[in-house]
């Protein structure tokens, strides 16, 4: 399988300049370079300069796939509205980055399957889907960043049980306690899951955040109460007529970003309550409900299927009859096709007969049918490779 490498960059806050989209055109002859976009793909070779430079440059944010397994998102945001503080909690080392480089902070999510990706991949179109998510950090919503920790937290092989606990005395059970709290404590559990946007939806999917995890560890978020716009209304009151002043100059300046800025600071003069689960779980214990959530769903699953079987066999039952007069017609039919149905009958029949504690009488039915048909080779050598003779 030939090499396959997809970079996709995109503008948000500014459109490129001719000069800029020239110098991304020389990075590659086979470049697609526009305003607001540059993607750049390779069968053999490589970028030619360090991505993660190219975004802090000209973009605002980046993705990346290579059909080796490696899969990253990277966002630039302006310093001045984002929380880098709380965006380092969900931090897991080589996975999730919040990193501070001249006037911007740089998210990076960097994922490596050691044994690629399952069946044929394609770059296009997944940034688009993913771009959203920037707005949504701007705004002070930090569920990707959860879901990052989540998918990063499934890498971490220093959770996992070495020792035998039974044998473990009470004292070094309460010291590993104490360990994963500290060491292994969840972060804040950011309000709203349980209603995603589509761009969270789509890293859930590109990303592929196991849905057990995901449900267990959710099952903390609240919801955020959404502020009043009369609220808002007397908190811009409050606000000195200088700093208004101040914003409609930069409004008229076009300034990108200024109503999210606005909304911060208006927010901040507003009381709400707490909006967010501060996060009191250990990794071990969301890891350990995920295994149950997977367990309690394959139970369900199972119920499930049962049910379904019951209901067949029992309307299989009802026609029982009918279906042995199918089998003889179809083996006098003496077609290939019309023997291989034969065999699905019955093995339906044996499956009946089993529920029905009736498994003699119906290899008996069997046989008296090869008695019957006995110079039908075909069918004969279709009936002992599934062993109904």
């Amino acid at each position: 399988m030939s090499e396959y490498q997809y970079y996709e960059f995109q503008s948000v806050d500014r459109r490129l300049t001719q000069s800029e989209q020239e110098a991304l055109s020389q990075l590659s002859s086979r470049a697609q370079i526009s305003s607001s976009r540059a993607i750049f793909v390779y069968s053999y070779g490589d970028l030619p300069g360090q991505e993660k430079q190219l975004l802090i440059k000209y973009f605002d944010a980046m993705f990346y796939i290579a059909n080796w397994g490696s899969l990253q998102l990277m966002f630039r945001c302006p310093k001045g509205l984002i929380d880098i503080e709380l965006m380092r909690q969900y931090c897991v080392e080589d996975i999730v980055e919040v990193s501070e480089i001249n006037n911007f902070v740089i998210l990076e999510i960097s994922i490596n399957e050691e044994e690629g990706f399952d069946g044929w991949i394609e770059g296009e179109g997944n940034l688009s889907s993913l771009i959203g998510l920037r707005q949504e950090i701007l705004q002070g919503d930090y569920r990707l960043l959860y879901l990052a920790w989540l998918k990063g937290i499934t890498y971490l092989d220093e959770f996992d049980d070495d020792e035998d606990e039974d044998e473990r005395d009470d004292d070094d059970e309460n010291d590993d306690d104490e360990n994963d709290d500290k060491e292994g404590l969840e972060p804040p559990v950011p309000p709203n899951f349980g209603k995603l946007s589509s761009s969270l939806q789509a890293f859930i999917d590109i990303f592929e955040v196991d849905e057990h995890l995901l449900k267990a560890a959710i099952s903390a978020s609240v919801t955020k109460p959404s502020i009043p716009e009369s609220s808002i209304t007397e908190a811009i009151k409050k606000l000195d007529r200088s700093e208004v002043d101040s914003f409609l100059l930069r409004l008229l300046k076009g300034e990108s970003n200024l109503s999210i800025e606005l909304r911060n600071k208006l927010s901040a003069m507003i009381e709400i309550k707490q909006d967010q689960n501060p996060g009191k779980r250990t990794i071990r214990q969301l890891l350990a409900s995920a295994e149950k959530e997977e367990k309690q769903e394959e139970e369900t699953r199972e119920k499930e299927a049962k049910a379904a079987r019951i209901r067949e066999l029992e309307a299989l039952a009802k026609r029982k009859t009918a279906a042995w007069e199918d089998i003889d017609a179809l083996i006098q039919k003496g077609t290939s096709s019309s023997y291989d149905e034969v065999v699905i009958l019955l093995l339906k029949l044996q499956d009946l007969a089993e529920y029905q504690n009736q498994t003699v009488e119906f290899f008996t039915l069997v046989q008296q049918l090869h008695n019957k048909y006995s110079s039908r080779s075909a069918l004969k050598r279709r009936l002992l490779k599934t062993n109904l003779l």
